[in-house]
């Protein structure tokens, strides 16, 4: 599909600078699965819709950042969603490239190179060389991270309740799928504060697959997906999901992880001390999503049955129900006294 809306791209080492050209005041622009997430939510000037994602702090907003770990390039890259009346929605997919550090060593280097100050014995350099022309390039791999309840995607404008099942999803785009695998890595939660910062997925293997399951695949990596349940922090109702995926060529390896250790009372996933090394990895990926997680207005609310009492002079139905109670008994002691005092003061009589 062509897109309609016409766009500009500023990078900068700290943030990444998406003026849009829509000239439709109807239009709803947000970036993709925060519909309405404070801090980052589009401003319109002087009829330009601006959208400023932070690089310095990328996860804040949802942009992915992917390192090529062959050439060190880090490319940074977001989706902003555009819906306009009569009009099919439309996604920008926008992205900054930052060129590697050439004086640090890459992985593959490290592992496969070997080091030399002078030539071999024996080296010779041909005056004739062969060069065989490039004629195709892999392309680059865009992900996405994102859950989904009953089949259906959920973005911040969804609301679900703790305890709600739902599957975390990622998954390469359609152009890079025949050519790449993928491998869940490192998973985090979090709300955004120091205090509140979990592991779930460490090493590729679930810290605890009861709270967080580990990921599978149906398509030989090509797709990735784990089963939880929602949960919330005490002081948010959001919940960042902060991940690195690492992406191969054709398949990445599978980690092992292991169920006979026992901590705790229960039995835990066995987790490796670091991730084997794969020949076949490519770029390494650090994504976020995020999910907002909040009780129903009437979660709290009393239920009919339930014991209840009275607060700052409301009464319930069940405290209501407990007076009539008493003042039932009460009145029975009264009758049973009054008969008694009345049978007293007959027999009083008949003595004289």
């Amino acid at each position: 599909m062509t897109l309609q809306v016409t766009y500009d791209v500023t990078c900068s080492a700290n943030e990444m600078k998406v003026v849009m050209m829509i000239g439709n005041n109807q239009s709803n622009v947000f970036v993709e699965n925060l519909r309405g997430f404070s801090g980052c939510v589009p401003k319109t000037v002087d009829g330009k819709t601006v959208v400023k994602l932070p690089l310095d702090n990328f996860h804040l907003c949802g942009t992915t950042r992917m390192t090529n770990k062959f050439t060190g390039v880090t490319l940074y890259y977001n989706r902003i969603v555009i819906e306009q009346p009569k009009k099919p929605k439309e996604i920008l997919l926008v992205k900054c490239v930052l060129p590697g550090d050439k004086t640090k060593p890459m992985d593959w280097e490290k592992k496969f190179r070997p080091k030399r100050n002078v030539l071999p014995d024996g080296f010779f350099e041909a005056e004739d060389l062969n060069i065989t022309n490039i004629v195709a390039h892999a392309p680059t791999p865009y992900l996405n991270l994102a859950i989904r309840q009953n089949g259906k995607f959920l973005d911040t404008a969804y609301n679900v309740q703790p305890g709600t099942p739902l599957e975390m999803v990622i998954y390469l785009d359609q152009k890079s799928a025949a050519t790449y695998g993928l491998l869940a890595s490192y998973l985090k939660v979090t709300d955004g504060t120091p205090e509140h910062d979990e592991i779930i997925l460490m090493n590729g293997c679930s810290i605890d697959p009861y709270i967080f399951g580990n990921f599978e695949t149906p398509d030989a990596g090509k797709s990735l997906y784990s089963k939880f349940r929602a949960f919330k922090f005490p002081d948010s109702n959001y919940v960042l999901f902060v991940g690195t995926v690492n992406v191969c060529l054709k398949q990445c390896r599978g980690v092992q992880c292991g169920s006979d250790q026992v901590g705790f009372g229960r039995k835990k996933r066995e987790i490796p001390a670091e991730m084997p090394f794969d020949p076949n990895k490519l770029y390494e990926v650090e994504m976020t999503t995020v999910l907002k997680v909040q009780f129903a207005p009437n979660h709290f609310q009393p239920k009919r049955g339930s014991v209840e009492g009275s607060y700052d002079g409301i009464q319930t139905n069940d405290m209501a129900a407990f007076k009539q109670r008493n003042s039932a008994e009460t009145i029975c002691s009264l009758h049973l006294f009054a008969a008694l005092l009345s049978a007293l003061l007959l027999v009083k009589v008949l003595r004289q």
